[in-house]
This record gives C-alpha cells, sequence and structure tokens, in this order.
C-alpha cells in the first residue's frame, strides 16, 4: 500500500512539471523557429503607457476592413496574417482554425461597426528591466506619436502561436536604441 501512494504521488508531481515545461517549451520553440512578422505600434494614452515594469502596447493592424462582423461563437478566433507593402503585418482576415500555419495569431474579437473590425492581440505587454523603465517608456512615446511613428514590434509566429520578440525605436532594438541615446 506505502508503495502505491509513493507511485501515486510520483506521478501526480510528474504532472505538474510536465505541463508548465511543456509551455515553456513550446514559447521556446516559437522564438527559434517561428516566423517573424512586423507589426506597426499605434500611439497609447501617455497615462497609461507603462505600469511597473512593461511598455503597453497597441497596433495600427488591430484595426481592418471586414464586409461583415465575424461570428466564432465559443470558439477560439485566429487573424490570418499577411504583409503589407511596407514590410508590416496586416490582417487578412479572421478564422476559428489555426491549421498549424505560420501566419496565424490568436487574437481576441472585439467588435464590429460599419464595416471595421477590431481584434486585440495577445502580446500588447513588453517586459522590460526595472532600471530602464522610466527611459523606455520616455523613448517609446517619443517614437510613437501621430507625427513620428517610428516604433515597432517583431512577433514570431509558429503553428498557431505568437511571442513578442523585440521591440524596435527608430529601426533599433529598444536596449541598443537606450545605450545609444543616454546620457554618458
Amino acid at each position: 500500500m506505502k508503495m502505491l501512494r509513493i507511485l501515486i504521488f510520483g506521478v501526480v508531481a510528474l504532472a505538474q512539471l510536465a505541463v508548465p515545461a511543456t509551455m515553456v517549451w513550446q514559447r521556446d520553440q516559437t522564438l527559434k523557429q517561428g516566423r517573424i512578422w512586423k507589426f506597426r505600434t499605434a500611439p497609447v494614452d501617455p497615462v497609461d503607457v507603462i505600469r511597473g515594469r512593461y511598455i503597453a502596447l497597441r497596433f495600427t493592424a488591430e484595426e481592418f476592413a471586414a464586409p461583415a462582423k465575424f461570428e466564432a461563437g465559443n470558439k477560439p478566433v485566429y487573424a490570418v496574417l499577411k504583409q503589407s507593402t511596407d514590410g508590416f503585418a496586416e490582417i487578412d482576415h479572421l478564422t476559428t482554425e489555426a491549421a498549424g500555419t505560420d501566419d496565424a495569431v490568436p487574437v481576441e474579437s472585439v467588435w464590429w461597426w460599419g464595416g471595421k473590425q477590431q481584434v486585440r492581440f495577445p502580446f500588447n505587454k513588453f517586459w522590460v528591466a526595472e532600471a530602464n523603465a522610466a527611459a523606455a517608456e520616455h523613448a517609446y512615446v517619443e517614437n510613437n506619436r501621430r507625427d513620428n511613428q517610428n516604433a515597432y514590434v517583431t512577433v514570431r509566429v509558429r503553428r498557431g502561436d505568437a511571442a513578442l520578440d523585440q521591440l524596435y525605436i527608430d529601426n533599433q532594438p529598444l536596449s541598443e536604441y537606450l545605450r545609444a541615446h543616454s546620457p554618458q
């Protein structure tokens, strides 16, 4: 009887470790092997740009022309991406099937009105080190205004999974931009 309890404990402990390990492995595989998509960011209310140690992101691609409201019921919704002429990601259409491709990302359908559909991407926070948070916020706000939109992110997509890769300001990764523009 004691051996059975130890065996059951071992199986339960192994299962509890396997679930988060699998999630970490899948995200790592997405970051290593996923297709890279560039998303142009949109201005965010400066009062809510940073909470703690992340930069809140909005994307111009989250709103797109759609002839009719997309109804998915209780099924997960995916945005099928296409590349625009300027090299940035745009939403081609919404679907409930990710189909294991590198061009579909999970989204939350927000609203539809007058031929426009809005969705929310799951990668809307870029985490930064606390020591760099104030400088990162300032750099993002200054380079993401309506008259000066020099910020974008790269997102890796693999088999319907999406992972935020890097925030670029003025075509430089955030860390390099902060190093180049920090007072010496």
